[in-house]
């Protein structure tokens, strides 16, 4: 077991490997680097601290593999679901050194952000080790075609020989990821993303590779019908990756029987290899063999491609779930030789099986001897929804900007883009048998190639249509459920029709088979079925925010009655973002001020400028000068800003309660009602009140006589 410190050139049993170069997010300051004892041959590295690198996996344990010297930041950190694990990259001065080791988190989907310290000069990132059974995933990536939206991404897997157009799957992590450049005249093997970059005109999903992923001409790709305008229809994708041994996270091969275990193993199959080879041990013409494929998770195989060595004469294609019980879904007869040859066989599947075999019951001789050999197989099943592969546009001429790629391929690190180019479909304005390259020597560079070009650096960038889900169609015939095909009817079950039926056969458009339904059995009484493929419930869920609002008071609160404002205090919900300004003027101006600070005049017209100098609800409780403030006028007016952050706050004016003192008001009391009075003496005036409340006595200077009243009482007469 290897400790921290210790170099970890390659993942130990129950561990697989990611590099550097695939599923991670990076922020600025980022480099690629060079290094002959890194993983993969490189690395990324930066000088920035706290730069970061994002990603999830789904897995129970994580090691980081990277470049360690004593240079190296000491404090850096990877946050596991909200957890801090320290890393010390000064550990060992070698490459490939282990920095990490996180075991027995759960079995679930973790959210991961690699931070880089400050103790220390440089940050580097070479690779992770996680489950052998795990998966790593960009931030942005979907596992679901439906799940896509602009700037979400979906894993792919491409598979093709040297020179030669290859096949595609969609959504299921099946190797390690393409080289960014690729290699001349090698063979293709690996995963990219798509990443979606829009709808067109019907609605369909664009997406654009994040890579080039393979060097092929204009040439070689218009004959397979990608260079052209319209593309080229993804009928079927593969399931099985190239394989170099008997497994891999998508599947596990095996055969009844092997020639020699160390040349012709089962495995050899599946290797993408036109050379080498599986083949059996010799027997009988009549003699069974197997070659079977077992998936790591249930598949819908609905097509299958044979390169044979030694050709079998009879077999079938057989489904199980069980391993006991088998579904035949295909029968194959060659009644004469096929030997070195290639077919390829559609069926009619709709249910997803584990185990899938190829049973020979016949073979053909070679050189007097009966085996059965395949140079390659593979498994393919049908696509959801209609799929088209084609090149971007580029533009026509260097300042024409109207096309995909000076719209979408603006970021080096999302695209992958290092100064190499890629075909496009436009035709160069100058040169009519030249094709526009784009992104050599920079990414926004525009230059042209020839047709027939295949100079290393220069690549094959597809654009991938994927159709928005639209009606099907299928014509029942009597009790016949059919399809119309580029060449015939199909029967492709009985009714009813199954949501299967329209998925995998449904025809999009009815045009093409309406001249041949008089070739229908039962013409005189045909029926159109109209289905929708399956899918999930569409259920649209709108969460508005509103923007942010200013509401004035249309009146003022006049005081001219209180002698006294003791407060005024204002009640309400700010979950969101509350604020208030005063005017004392009726509107005319607006004010307001901080619990320490001065008032300060605010713009009622000016979202922006009430939110930055208005009051909070507090700061308008703490004022206490409001008698200074309101002046001889006495009006007073508010105006209030309300912002929700979020759809869920709630932010609202509940009351404005005022605490006042009023101004003195007397009537003048009734003598002999509310009182009557008498003078016991010239200087004492006696009063004697005849109802209850509050009475306030003016009194003269002085008489007739020029006595003067000294005292009041409220004696008996």
């Amino acid at each position: 077991m290897t400790k921290l410190g210790q170099q970890l050139t390659a993942p130990e049993a129950g561990w697989k490997r990611y590099d550097d170069e695939g599923a991670f997010a990076y922020s600025s300051g980022w480099e690629t680097a060079s290094a002959t004892n890194a993983w993969k041959g490189s690395y990324k590295r930066t000088s920035t601290i706290g730069a970061t690198v994002k990603f999830l996996f789904k897995g129970t344990q994580i090691r980081i593999v990277t470049i360690g010297w004593n240079n190296r930041f000491k404090d850096s950190k990877l946050t596991i679901d909200g957890v801090d694990y320290n890393v010390d990259s000064s550990l060992s001065n070698q490459d490939q050194i282990l920095v990490l080791e996180v075991l027995g988190l759960p079995n679930v989907v973790h959210h991961c952000t690699f931070t880089t310290g400050s103790n220390g000069s440089w940050g580097d990132w070479d690779a992770v080790d996680i489950d052998a059974d795990g998966r790593l995933f960009h931030p942005d990536e979907v596992t679901d075609r439906k799940d896509l939206s602009a700037g979400k991404r979906i894993r792919f897997n491409y598979l093709a020989s040297a020179g030669v157009f290859g096949t595609l799957s969609i959504g299921k992590d099946l190797g390690e990821f393409l080289p960014v450049i690729p290699a001349s005249n090698h063979t293709a093997n690996g995963d990219g993303y798509f990443i979606m970059i829009g709808t067109d005109h019907k609605g369909d999903k664009v997406l654009l590779a994040d890579r080039n992923i393979q060097i092929l001409s204009w040439d070689v790709l218009n004959s397979y019908g990608i260079a052209s305008g319209s593309g080229l229809p993804i009928k079927g994708m593969h399931t099985i990756p190239f394989l170099s041994g008997y497994s891999s996270s998508a599947c596990t091969v095996s055969a009844s029987t092997e020639y020699d275990q160390s040349n012709y193993n089962a495995w050899k199959a599946f290797d993408g290899s036109d050379i080498t080879y599986w083949t059996s041990t010799s027997a009988t013409e009549i003699t069974e063999s197997n070659l079977s494929i077992v998936y790591s998770t249930p598949t819908k195989i609905t097509s299958y491609y044979l390169h044979a060595k030694y050709s079998p004469k009879r077999w079938v294609l057989e489904a199980s779930n069980d391993g006991f019980t088998w579904d035949i879904l295909h029968n194959g007869e060659e009644l004469t030789s096929w030997h070195d040859g290639k077919k390829s066989f559609s069926f009619n599947n709709y249910k997803d099986y584990t185990r899938y075999r190829i049973k020979t019951l016949e073979r053909h001789v070679w050189s007097g001897l009966y085996y059965n050999g395949f140079y390659t197989v593979q498994l393919f099943t049908a696509p959801e929804q209609a799929m088209v592969l084609r090149l971007p546009t580029g533009g026509i001429s260097a300042s024409d900007k109207d096309n995909e790629w000076d719209k979408y391929i603006t970021d080096d690190r999302i695209w992958n883009n290092v100064n190499h180019g890629s075909w496009t479909s436009t035709t160069d304005q100058s040169n009519s048998k030249a094709r526009v390259i784009r992104g050599y020597n920079g990414i926004t560079n525009w230059t042209s190639g020839s047709t027939n070009l295949t100079t290393p650096g220069r690549g094959f960038r597809p654009v991938l249509l994927m159709e928005s889900l639209n009606n099907r169609f299928l014509i029942l015939d009597g009790t016949d459920v059919k399809t119309y095909t580029s060449s015939s009817w199909e029967t492709v079950g009985t009714t009813p029709p199954t949501d299967d039926m329209f998925l995998n056969k449904g025809m999009l458009d009815l045009s093409a088979c309406a001249p041949y339904l008089k070739d229908l059995i039962d013409k005189s009484n045909i029926k159109i079925l109209v289905s929708k493929p399956k899918r999930e419930p569409t259920v649209a869920h709108l969460t508005g925010v509103p923007i942010p609002r200013v509401v004035e008071m249309k009146n003022d609160v006049n005081f001219l009655s209180t002698s006294k404002i003791n407060s005024l205090t204002l009640s309400g919900t700010a979950k969101g973002i509350f604020r208030v300004a005063i005017s004392t003027d009726s509107g005319k101006t607006w004010e307001a001020k901080q619990k320490v600070g001065p008032w300060t005049t605010v713009d009622v017209n000016n979202s922006i400028d009430f939110k930055e100098k208005a009051m909070t609800i507090d700061d308008f409780n703490s004022i206490s000068e409001w008698d200074e403030k309101l002046g001889q006028a006495r009006n007073l007016r508010c105006a209030f800003y309300f912002e929700q952050s979020s759809s869920t706050d709630e932010t609202s004016l509940d009351s404005l309660t005022m605490d006042v003192n009023l101004l003195d008001s007397w009537d003048m009391a009734m003598p002999g009602v509310d009182y009557k009075y008498g003078y016991n003496r010239n200087t004492n005036l006696r009063v004697l009140l005849l109802s209850d409340g509050d009475y306030k006595i003016n009194v003269g200077s002085g008489g007739s006589s020029g006595s003067t009243i000294i005292e009041v009482d409220g004696g008996t007469f």
